[in-house]
């Protein structure tokens, strides 16, 4: 098997519950936290739009998207993740997180899946040196919701 199918660099991203594990190449830019324009309705995940890079970015808190504890506080940052499902008008995902991402080497021996998918999760993976246990979230089906939102706005 190929170097490449055996690992991959990814990042551990702090919430407030269980931090989430993405491919690096998934995220564009780390940002500090501010919210450009609040949504005036919605589900509670979806906080507005984020300024980025002239654009205006929907913002959602994963956290509370995937029945966890919204991620506030002090060390919240933004997260704009590279759009993954090639829907007009989305390109780029705003995520609310709860500190600085960690780079991590993932080796396809030290990973084990540890639970179930569900919504908005592929799969839950525990890490050999972790203590937590992270979820791979399912950014397809993050950016469909969005999508549903974004056209009720």
């Amino acid at each position: 098997m190929s170097d490449a199918l055996d690992s991959l660099t990814g990042l551990i991203i702090p919430l407030v519950g269980q931090p989430l594990l993405l491919p690096n190449v998934a995220v564009a830019e780390l940002v500090g936290y501010r919210v450009g324009q609040t949504a005036p309705r919605g589900p509670e995940w979806f906080i507005g739009w984020a300024s980025w890079r002239d654009q205006k970015v929907p913002l959602v808190d994963p956290g509370l998207l995937m029945g966890q504890p919204p991620t506030e506080g002090p060390g919240t940052r933004i997260l704009i993740l590279n759009g993954v499902g090639g829907r007009p008008g989305l390109n780029f995902i705003a995520l609310r997180i709860g500190g600085i991402p960690r780079s991590r080497r993932v080796l396809r021996r030290e990973l084990a899946a540890t639970g179930q998918a569900g919504d908005f999760v592929s799969q839950q993976v525990q890490l050999l040196d972790e203590e937590q246990p992270l979820l791979i979230p399912d950014l397809e089906a993050i950016e469909q919701v969005v999508t549903e939102v974004l056209a009720a706005q």
